[in-house]
């Protein structure tokens, strides 16, 4: 199931590359086309989304190799700093893309080319929704942190699509009307207030990520589970009073149990077998991406039995 899985993410992901890919070369055309800010912005970010999307190709298959004395913790960990890369270019798009659209409205718009801004939007549209239904899909499918970052990528695109098909209608009609004189300031302007908005689900996502790759408590909510899973589906493990401390540690989830060992304690090994063995399948169930690990503590006197 787990290598199925990667075979799904791996394809898909090499789907998404193939669709960056053409919508660079489209938007590198239609660019040269016309001076229209938000299609620079535009080009802009797929040529990094085509370099992201190998590097993401790449990733994908590394964080499938097995656990190494160099790597105890695996591959994992590789995914939210790829996340965090790919979020923070798109930060660093929208940034610009304010920075150019403002130099613009003080040094005065070029006119507006509305039939080729207008094509331009249907056409990377099509292919931008194309590509967030299927990455969407099979993300929520396998339960993908790439798939899932893809995904919002797509729907980030499909969003800024969306408002380069307004700003070219509302430009084209400002110019039957007594404000025509304004009707090129509508795409710099745009391009800022989109920009901004297009920014917000990577802050989230940055932020997100840079929790992971710190050491830091997981939800409280999913902590919980754990710790009662643990308690209800391993026998005996309520004789050694556990204390389970449940951490995110570079994106992999970190269960550490320690365990009370009594003077009359008969030898903890067949016992110690089965609470590891229980504890990594309900670990799996939650995350392929996980770590168990134990402290003993010898107890001096005998156990008090009620």
């Amino acid at each position: 199931m787990v290598a199925n899985n990667s075979k799904i993410e791996y394809h898909s992901l090499l789907f998404s590359f193939y669709i960056v890919v053409a919508l660079m070369i489209c938007s590198l055309i239609f660019n040269e086309l016309t001076e229209s800010n938000i299609i620079e912005v535009d080009a802009g970010s797929y040529v990094i989304s085509a370099i992201i999307g190998l590097v993401t190709i790449y990733i994908s298959r590394l964080k499938e190799k097995p656990k190494d004395e160099n790597h105890p913790l695996g591959f994992a960990g590789y995914v939210p700093v790829l996340n965090l890369i790919r979020s923070f270019m798109v930060i660093l798009i929208c940034i610009k893309a304010i920075g150019e659209s403002l130099g613009s409205i003080f040094s005065g718009p070029e006119p507006t080319a509305h039939g080729i801004m207008f094509l331009y939007a249907l056409v990377t549209l099509f292919f931008n929704l194309l590509a967030y239904i299927v990455i969407n899909s099979r993300g929520k499918k396998i339960g993908s942190a790439l798939l899932k970052t893809d995904a919002l990528d797509w729907k980030t695109d499909i969003f800024f699509n969306l408002s380069i098909v307004l700003a070219v209608a509302f430009s084209y009609c400002l110019q039957f009307t007594v404000y025509k004189a304004y009707a090129d300031y509508v795409d710099p302007v745009f391009c800022i207030i989109f920009s901004i908005a297009m920014a917000y689900y990577p802050i989230v996502l940055f932020s997100e990520n840079v929790k992971l790759l710190s050491v830091s408590s997981i939800d409280k909510e999913l902590q919980t589970k754990i710790i009662q899973a643990f308690n209800e589906k391993i026998t005996h493990i309520d004789k050694y009073a556990p204390v389970f401390t449940v951490l995110q540690v570079g994106g992999v989830l970190w269960v550490n149990i320690e365990l009370f060992v009594h003077e009359d304690d008969e030898p903890i090994a067949l016992d110690y077998l089965v609470i590891r063995t229980k504890g990594e399948e309900i670990l799996n169930e939650i995350t392929p991406d996980n770590k168990i690990s134990f402290l003993f503590n010898r107890v001096r006197g005998e156990r008090n039995i009620a």
